[in-house]
């Protein structure tokens, strides 16, 4: 008895384990900074002023983390771990908007 509730017990964690790791991805606010950074990178090379960085930050930043938090509940985690990912790994505009 004590053997199988062990390794029932070993099982359900490992599978718990696998399951967190999948839909582990980087919250709103991290990808919403990532955007920003992204987004000033692209601007700096335009020559915006940096009252225009400014405000494009606190705009980008304020819209960005309510939309993310909207798209993680319509969405539910496994898509948006998906899409954070995606979002994380990319390097320009252009390929945050193909996520």
């Amino acid at each position: 008895m004590r053997i199988a509730s062990g390794i029932i017990l070993g099982v359900t964690v490992l599978a718990f384990l696998a399951w967190w790791m999948l839909i582990r991805a980087p919250g709103p606010v991290e990808v919403c900074d990532h955007i920003v950074k992204v987004t000033l990178q692209e601007a700096g090379e335009q020559g915006l002023s940096d009252e225009s960085q400014g405000r494009l930050i606190e705009v980008t930043r304020e819209q960005c983390i309510e939309h993310k938090l909207d798209k993680l509940q319509l969405r539910g985690r496994i898509k948006y771990a998906d899409y954070a990912k995606c979002v994380v790994a990319a390097q320009t505009l252009t390929e945050i908007g193909h996520c």
